[in-house]
């Protein structure tokens, strides 16, 4: 599948006394393809996880259309949504979402039960936890794990519906760089198992497993822009 960000702008209001707006996102364009991933890096402030958020049908944008294939996300009721983006939508956040009455095991299998509670999801999360290295604290509860072991987790539950599409906002933020690198090629294996993958991330060494790199300008919110204005974009050989 691929998902086609087309002139896409958020505007919000200001909170306080001085009212007015502020655009957190110029109109971009962008897509994201199968078998592709795609890193956008940039200074804080230059609405990255903006773009990545509404990308993931999670932020209706002032301006523009998000469409996955030829399924436009900001047209379907809240409950359709809700279901394309389980099936379809992986979203790696940047803080800790863990729901702390669930076992880290039941957190991770908690996308596959959520419109089936039936489903024995066990053994496909267990492998998750494998795959990112923290299979031993299955039946621990989130409060006892680490930052980076949270960050892990939530990348194994993203991943739990074998997602079309997998937007990562800063997966190895709290990881040292043995699991950096870890995380970075088990996202690369996705991306080459055909899934579309974002990456958002200041991590340097992400852009050898990227097909394409991107950097928004912090200076003027605008986003990525099309090649002659400014996007600086470096390609694999």
């Amino acid at each position: 599948m691929n998902l086609y960000l087309k002139e896409i702008k958020k505007v919000f209001a200001r909170q306080g006394k001085t009212g007015g707006t502020f655009c957190a996102l110029d109109t971009t364009t962008l897509t994201l393809t199968g078998g592709k991933l795609i890193e956008i890096t940039g200074r804080s402030g230059s609405g990255k996880s903006t773009l990545l958020q509404i990308a993931g049908g999670l932020l209706r944008p002032s301006e523009g259309r998000v469409i996955l294939d030829d399924t436009e996300l900001y047209t379907l009721e809240d409950g359709a949504l809700s279901r394309l983006r389980n099936r379809h939508i992986g979203v790696i956040p940047q803080g800790h979402t863990a729901l702390r009455s669930l076992t880290v095991l039941e957190n991770v299998t908690l996308p596959a039960r959520l419109y089936d509670p039936l489903t024995d999801a066990t053994e496909r999360a267990k492998e998750l936890l494998a795959m990112v290295g923290i299979e031993e604290l299955a039946d621990e509860e989130p409060m006892q794990l680490s930052g980076g072991e949270l960050r892990r987790m939530a990348i194994a539950r993203a991943l739990m519906q074998k997602p079309d599409v997998l937007l990562a906002d800063e997966p190895t933020g709290d990881l040292d760089d043995e699991n950096t690198a870890k995380i970075l090629k088990l996202l690369r294996q996705f991306a080459d198992a055909g899934t579309a993958v974002l990456l958002v991330t200041h991590e340097g060494a992400a852009a050898a497993y990227a097909d394409a790199v991107y950097t928004m300008s912090a200076g003027v919110r605008a986003g990525i822009k099309d090649g002659g204005e400014g996007v600086r974009r470096y390609q694999k050989a």
